[in-house]
This record gives structure tokens, sequence and C-alpha cells, in this order.
């Protein structure tokens, strides 16, 4: 059963293109240790999942729209969004419903930016991007679970380590010191770092 809170997001890191002829083009994006590769419109429909700006939030319906306003049918857009959810280069997740942990212990999260830190005309909020150039901003719980996330083995654990470190600083608020809230935090503002390409989920690494 689907929810209108079901936010759509993209698994996998981008290769960039490959050429089998001149008019031969595939788009490249892993998944763990598999590459698919990707017609044009269906690297549309995959890019829109990321977001277009901090304040996009995808869901079926609206990439449908979006896909619809840059030249995709809307039966395409949906076909290709409901084959990937099956071959999981999208995930649909509620930030507040049981699959998020799901999702969660499932998938690891990959900054591609360096952490700059506090924004120095909000000093609550905390930046990404290169060379001291900002380029996104979060919340401190999401930041602490996105600078440490290569060290947890999945996004839930990271979670639990970011909720750690929290209690041990004397932080009190449960936004940042319960698990289940910093998660809800992460996937609630993660489209505002992938449309960026402050970072990317993979699946997780068996080890």
């Amino acid at each position: 059963m689907t929810t209108d809170r079901e936010l759509l997001i993209p698994v996998g890191h981008d290769l960039g293109a490959v050429y089998s002829g001149a008019d031969e083009r595939r788009q490249q994006v892993r998944v763990g240790v598999e590459v698919a590769e990707l017609q044009d419109h269906e690297f549309v429909v995959w890019l829109l999942a990321h977001g277009i700006d901090d304040q996009d939030r995808p869901t079926r319906s609206s990439l449908t729209d979006r896909a619809v306003t840059v030249g995709l049918e809307a039966g395409q857009a949906a076909e290709v969004a409901e084959r990937f959810l099956r071959d999981g280069l999208l995930a649909a997740v509620d930030p507040e419903a049981d699959d998020a942990v799901e999702f969660a212990t499932e998938h690891q999260l990959f900054p591609l930016l360096q952490g700059l830190g506090p924004d120095p005309d909000q000093p609550w909020m905390q930046t990404v991007g290169l060379l001291n150039q900002p380029v996104a901003q979060v919340s401190v719980a999401v930041y602490d679970v996105l600078m440490w996330a290569q060290l947890a083995p999945e996004l839930w654990s990271g979670c639990h380590d970011a909720a750690r470190v929290a209690v041990q600083a004397g932080v009190t608020a449960p936004e940042e010191t319960d698990p289940r809230n910093v998660l809800s935090g992460v996937l609630g503002q993660i489209h505002g770092l992938l449309c960026v390409r402050a970072a990317y989920f993979d699946r997780r690494r068996l080890r």
C-alpha cells in the first residue's frame, strides 16, 4: 500500500555516460557491485528522484508530474519509476513509518562533499560543500550522521552512533538523541543533499 507520505529516494552512484556508437549512449549507475545502464528517459526519472532543490520532496505523483514538464509522458515516467522500485534503483519510504527503519538497515549513506561546520548566519545549522564554498545546509543531527556515515555499516547504525555522540556531548533534544527521530530527520532532509550531489545512498555492504 502506498501513501502520499512516501518519499522516493534514489539509490546508486552516477558513473557517467558510456558510448557504444555515435547514437548509442547509456548512463551508468552503480548499485553495490552491479552497474545499470539507463536510457536517457530512464536516467531523467532517476535524476528527478533526487529533487530539484532543497524544498522538493519527490513522491510517485510529484515525480510523474515533474517528468511531464521536461517532456516525458506520464505513463512512461510512472512505469520507469515502478520498475526502478522493483529493481532497487529507487526506494519509497515514509520517514515516520516502520519501513523507514527497514530501509535504513538495508542502505548506507555516503557523503560526496566536505563538512564545513556551522553556518555563520545560522549557527544552529551546519553546512557542507567544497573548498569553503557551502552548497547545502542541514540540521546538526543530519550533519553528524553524514560526516560519520562511512564508518557505519548501514544508515540505521549511523543514526544510533550520532544519537550516542549527542548524549555524550550533553545534548538533550530528542531529535538529536533518539535514533528513530534522527532517522526521520535524515530522511526528511536528505533530498536537500541529494539534489546537489552532496551524498548518495547505496545498498548496505555485506561484510
